[in-house]
């Protein structure tokens, strides 16, 4: 038998305490009421109709019609009304039958009362409302369990007594599955994020029939099993937040607190308070976070502070909905799938349901329910008729597997459409407004936006007539927008079915174009059509992660290029035979699936009627076949010899080069994937809110949920884990935090700062994803992962392959500049949310006043803070060190922790105490240059032990990414190890050299380099010097390039770019080693000097000339696209880097004597076409800063959409055991032949059929 236990354990030292505080301390300030409770008996099996009419005789008098009296459409069922709900059925009401006349009727009240259960806390139910409350949460846990049972039969912790004699086995199941248990995420978020060191995750959310935390327990497994499958044996609660030691290496968690004392009273502890020495120092203030230990005062785990009380995801099916938003209606347990709400009008979305729009209310037959209120079911029946709108409820969050590309949706990023979302005048929201609409949705910028107000975001899709950018979805499930993806190319133009170019200013474009939905959704189908019962319920097993549980798989239904479809299901938990799908039944009773002849029909489960051919490959791969498509023959009968590249039904099974035995079916079929490109929690302490979950509860601190960069046109390929069928999948960014936290004194005591995963890794996370966009004529080309031959794909593959693009690079609140003397941190972002960018087009529509205040100042930057140095030729900010080549001095790391708090006066220092306890200077003759493997905090030494190779299945890193690399123009290179910055221990700060290497000179001269995995390519006067670092303590040299005068150097896949005397020049790097110059690339410009590629454009400082902006789409054949120099305002520029916010380009420029100058490269209003992968930059100056000194470098951004590294090193966490990004081998397979040299391909099959034919 399966155990749930309640908790009361340890986990890792720590005790948790579920259930000991009282809800009556809620900020709600709830009282109980004392009560008696009956105990209603468990439903019965089997009873007859006599025996169930007199257990609904005293309900039908007032209830005197409903929809399905057992809710069950099925007339074997016989129940009564108190099976269910329990409640007395023998208290009668003689009077009128006018309900709604009575309401007020003490009387009837008192009967009414008789009969029903009553709450413990009647007011939290506002009773005797029927409709669901808003935002129970963890209500359910303090309610008493025979309420609970009467306002919900299927709520988990009463169904096993209501439904549990005939539905047992489903419920245990039920209770054990993923859209219970909450572990994919929980899990996710604790190694991701640097908290537990498990892959086979063991968090999850369970509770006991009284709402008290529980262990829960799988079905028995081996040990082999659980690793074969991804099973964990038991999951155990979220730990309290307020005494878990912090996983992150922030400063403000170091060791050494005065101030701050423990959350919990000190006991035996004699004067703990009063000392003088906790008086605070004038411009220093203590800001680390305890007096004491981890896991005391405020050093605590925020990451896990976030899940308890920032609605990220949840509530899951152990909660209510929250019941407020359009899109949030629904109940709890078994009754959150199986009794439909109104949550969308979309037809394609709700199907049938649609007519009764998205506000939660009902169209019951009862007479005692309200037509008119929302929180009311649309009727008192149970469906298996499921439409996808019910599952949105939940998946429509990251962590949930985001299922709005499903639909054809992403989250919107504020931007598109501003004017239509934001109000004219700037609102200033008083705290009690702004806990209003963080209560129902998290975002710090709602309260600000339209949306924040309930009536305008249930109007928001009626607004698509009139926009221009976008067109959003009905739902909003947690009170966000939602916005179409259409049919666009890379550059960004919108297009028909045809692929033509729409107009952007057509006014019938949005009936034009494509809606990039499934093509699932757009013959009808909902969830339920795919993912049948065990899908929906769990087979029993508790899995940790999604696709490891999923029953179903793509040639279930459409076959493979060799047999049509068996029906029966193989996916990876599958059971041993499968499932038959030829034997499910729909409610109708007709047959799911029904071959006529040779043509496989489907019957639509939710829309009565509704039917459709299901595709089968063989058809569409089969010459003569009337389902033959060229282009899905040549994909899937390509064989593997890439140079001759022959395809065909011929080509053996084993030898096919895109099996389905090896790749996804999706891989190809996915047109798109959305890609999150980071999220901004930031904590404040003066916030006072309620704990979602467990004890409940009202505690300070609270955090908004923030997203950044939000984009559909990243795709990238990776390898599942064997659990999940080892297969070659898309790869999307999933969690990309960034955490900032402001004290009860409104000091910033560290801002956007990322975590690090357990392994070591950037908890800038990947994860192979199924997106469900699959189409048919939309999908992936052989150039979108293969070398095209028109040579215009380099950005594209960079992308595909996991290299990122520094396009969605995110810069943060301060651009980071080296001067002449010194370095300097310019504010360029508001601190609200949204965040945007000073001067831009979101702050004119986000901030109108604070925008026009900014241009009333023209547009002149007014936050700065400075520390006075050497000659910062190269800085870099990696967590909170900013790294700084400074000439004569050397290398300094600077701290930076304490840039944004106001409470401190210095807030860029060199080391918080004397170089005695803190030195991370390293003194050089004449350093010019520092590079770092990557932008993203990590830290190697995590990554070690049995427990990450064998438990976890982890990769090592590189050795490369111990160390910062220093470019001296006399020593060479200089190599420093710098993981004690990253070890959460201030106390063994000090930097020594770990190498210092010139090779008969060849590196003398050296001013700048850029790493990209073992190579590091070293510019010196005279040459670009390719070194390989592999072996950190052995460098050697690879090949050296000769150049006039080489200034700045940057990658991005097979060619490397150098600006020099004579321009801007491209190096054909295909083999490092045998390097090649293009000189018909070369772009000549006068001062050229630091410059970033971004997609397909550099950005090139060029002096006084300002920016030069070069296309290097084809780079073999890069041209000048434009230079710029703002109308004369650019005088000098030595630096530019790229990065995005929201959903606009923005470029950064260093421009020497003139400061620092921000640049907008695409916008709505400049740009139409800036949703393209790579659309045409049209700059805007949009602000300025002058500098003490000439500002000559900039510090390049957090990489966001960097999974691995050109020799394959892994950089960013991929959050499911054994999935990962190609190692250099697998990578080198898309495109180099075996014996080393480039294959490409055609997108057209019959333009390689006609060539194929010609040899």
């Amino acid at each position: 038998m399966k155990k749930l236990v309640a908790s009361l354990f340890t986990l890792s030292g720590l005790m948790l305490l579920p259930g000991s505080v009282d809800f009556a301390t809620s900020a709600e300030g709830l009282k109980a009421v004392e009560r008696i409770y009956s105990v209603s008996p468990p439903a019965p099996a089997k009873q007859t109709l006599e025996e169930a009419a007199a257990k609904s005789v005293g309900c039908n008098d007032c209830h005197t019609k409903t929809d399905q009296p057992t809710m069950h459409a099925n007339p074997g069922v016989v129940l009564g009304c108190t099976d269910c709900h329990g409640g007395s059925a023998n208290v009668r009401w003689i009077g009128p039958d006018d309900r709604d006349t009575q309401r007020n009727n003490r009387k009837y009240a008192e009967v009414r009362d008789a009969a029903h259960v009553l709450p413990k806390y009647p007011s939290a139910w506002h009773h005797p409302s029927s409709a669901n409350p808003e935002r129970t949460y963890a209500l359910l846990n303090k309610e008493a369990n025979e309420f609970i049972r009467f306002v919900n039969p299927g709520d988990y912790r009463a169904a096993d007594a209501a439904c549990g004699a005939c539905h047992a086995r489903t419920i245990e199941d039920a209770k054990r599955s993923l859209m219970a248990t909450a572990t994919m995420f929980w899990g996710g978020a604790a190694y991701n994020n640097g908290l537990l060191p498990f892959k086979n995750y063991i968090l999850g959310e369970s509770y006991t029939r009284e709402g008290v935390a529980a262990i829960l327990e799988g079905a028995k497994t081996t040990a082999e099993q659980r690793d074969k499958h991804e099973l964990v044996e038991r999951i155990y609660p979220l730990p309290r937040w307020e005494n878990l030691p912090p996983a992150d290496i922030f400063r403000a968690f170091e060791r050494g607190g005065r101030n701050i004392t423990n959350l919990f009273p000190e006991t035996g502890i004699p004067n703990s308070l009063g000392q003088i020495q906790r008086l605070e120092e004038p411009g220093r203030p203590d800001f680390k976070q305890s007096n004491r230990g981890p896991g005391t005062g405020g050093r605590i785990a925020v990451p896990v502070l976030n899940i308890h009380k920032t609605r990220l995801n949840d509530p899951l099916m152990w909660f209510m909905g929250t019941n407020d938003n359009p899109g949030d209606f629904r109940s709890s347990g078994c009754t959150s799938c199986h009794v439909v709400y109104a949550n969308d009008r979309d037809p394609r979305h709700s199907g049938p349901y649609a007519q009764f729009g998205h506000d939660g209310k009902s169209q019951t037959l009862d007479p005692t329910i309200p037509k008119d209120r929302s929180g009311h079911p649309l009727a008192h029946s149970f469906t298996r008729s499921i439409p996808t709108s019910q599952c949105m409820i939940c998946h429509m969050h990251q962590p949930n597997m985001f299922i709005n590309s499903f639909l054809g949706y992403t989250m919107w990023d504020y931007e598109s459409d501003a004017p239509h979302m934001w109000p004219e005048e700037q609102q200033f929201p008083t705290p009690e407004k702004i806990r209003q609409v963080l209560d129902r949705n998290p975002e710090g910028a709602a309260p600000r936006g339209k949306w924040g107000d309930l009536e305008f975001l249930k109007t928001v899709s009626e607004l698509n007539p009139k926009l221009k950018d976008t067109q959003f979805a009905d739902y909003h499930g947690h009170g966000w927008n939602f916005r179409a993806i259409h049919k666009r190319d890379r550059e960004g133009n919108l297009l028909d079915a045809d692929g033509n170019i729409i107009a952007n200013d057509d006014p019938q474009k949005w009936k034009k174009t494509v809606q990039m939905s499934s093509i699932h959704v757009d013959v009808g189908m909902h969830c339920v059509d795919c993912h049948f019962a065990q899908d929906s319920h769990g087979n029993g097993y508790l899995h940790g992660s999604v696709a490891a549980a999923v029953e179903i798989d793509c040639k279930d239904c459409h076959g493979t290029t060799a047999a049509v479809a068996n029906l029966r299901t193989s996916g990876p938990a599958a059971p041993k035979s499968g499932t038959n799908l030829g034997l499910i039944r729909n409610p109708d009773g007709k047959p799911r699936f029904e071959w006529r002849g040779n043509t496989l029909i489907q019957r639509s489960a939710v829309t009565a009627g509704l039917e459709w051919e299901v595709s089968q490959v063989k058809d569409t791969v089969t010459p003569g076949n009337a389902h033959y498509n060229a282009k899905a023959a040549r994909a899937k009968t390509m064989a593997k010899d890439s140079k001759k590249q022959n395809f065909g039904p011929d080509i053996p099974w084993e030898m096919l080069a895109h099996n389905d035995d090896k790749m996804e079916c999706y891989t190809c079929h996915t047109p798109w994937t959305t890609s999150c490109g980071g999220c901004h929690l930031p904590i404040e302490a003066n916030a006072k809110t309620e704990r979602h979950r467990y004890e409940g509860g009202e505690t300070r601190n609270f955090a908004t949920y923030n997203p950044q960069v939000l984009r559909e046109d990243i795709f990238m390929l990776g390898w599942r884990g064997a659990s999940e069928g080892g297969k070659m999948a898309p790869v999307r960014s999933s969690s990309a935090l960034v955490l900032s936290s402001t004290n009860s004194n409104r000091e910033r005591i560290y801002i956007q700062q990322p975590p690090i995963a357990a392994s070591g890794y950037s908890s800038q996370a990947m994860n192979p994803h199924y997106p469900h966009t699959e189409r048919k004529t939309e999908t992936k080309t052989c150039s979108d992962c293969h070398l095209a031959k028109e040579g215009d794909n380099n950005a594209i593959i960079a992308q595909t392959l996991g290299f990122g693009t520094q396009f969605i690079n995110f810069n943060g609140l301060n651009a980071w500049v080296g001067t002449e003397k010194g370095v300097a941190a310019i504010e360029v972002t508001e601190w609200d949310e949204p965040q945007a960018v000073i001067g831009s087009y979101l702050h004119r529509y986000a901030y109108p006043k604070w925008y026009a205040d900014h241009l009333s100042r023209d547009r002149e930057l007014q936050r700065a803070s400075a520390l006075s140095g050497g000659l910062a030729g190269c800085v870099q900010l990696r967590g909170e060190y900013v790294f700084s080549a400074e000439g004569k001095r050397g290398m300094r790391v600077l701290d930076a922790a304490s840039i944004a708090n106001k409470g401190i006066s210095q807030k860029l220092i060199s080391a918080p105490f004397s170089p005695l306890g803190h030195n991370t200077q390293v003194r050089t003759t004449n350093a010019t240059c520092v590079a770092l493997a990557t932008t993203q905090p990590v830290h190697p030494p995590r990554n070690e032990g049995d427990r990450m190779r064998k438990a976890n299945l982890e990769q090592p890193f590189l050795p490369i990414y111990n160390f910062a690399v220093i470019t001296d123009s006399v020593e060479g290179l200089v190599l420093v190890d710098i993981n004690t910055l990253a070890d959460g221990e201030f106390r063994n700060n000090f930097l020594r050299r770990f190498l210092t290497w010139n090779p008969s000179g060849k590196l003398t001269g050296a001013r700048h380099l850029t790493i990209a995995g073992n190579l590091a390519y070293v510019v010196t006067d005279r040459s670009v010097v390719i070194t390989d670092l592999s072996t950190p303590s052995l460098p050697k040299i690879v090949s050296e390039i000769a150049f006039d005068s080489p200034r700045a150097v940057a990658l991005q896949f097979r060619y490397l770019f150098v600006t020099t005397a004579r321009g801007f020049e491209v190096v054909d790097i295909t083999a490092p080693s045998r390097p090649r110059k293009l000189p018909d690339a070369t772009v000549p410009l006068n001062g050229a000097g630091g410059f970033t590629v971004a997609r397909t454009y550099a950005y090139v400082a060029n002096g006084r000339e300002g920016l030069a902006i070069i296309d290097v789409k084809k780079p073999q054949a890069a041209r000048l696209f434009r230079k710029w120099g703002a109308d004369g305002n650019l005088v000098d520029s030595r630096d530019v880097m790229i990065a995005s916010t929201n959903a606009s380009l923005f470029a950064y420029v260093a421009d020497g004597k003139g400061g620092l100058k921000v640049m907008q490269l695409t916008s709505p209003s400049s740009q139409p076409n800036f949703y393209g992968f790579s659309p045409e930059p049209r700059p805007e100056l949009i602000a300025h800063k002058a500098t003490r000194s000439a500002a000559l470098s900039l510090s390049r951004p957090l990489e966001r959409d960097r999974a691995v590294d050109e020799s394959g090193g892994q950089v960013a966490v991929f959050g499911r055991r054994g999935s990962r990004p190609f190692n250099l081998q697998e990578m080198q397979r898309m495109y180099l032949s075996q014996d080393g040299e480039p294959w490409y391909v055609e997108d057209n099959p019959a333009v390689q059929q006609a060539r194929r034919n010609q040899r």
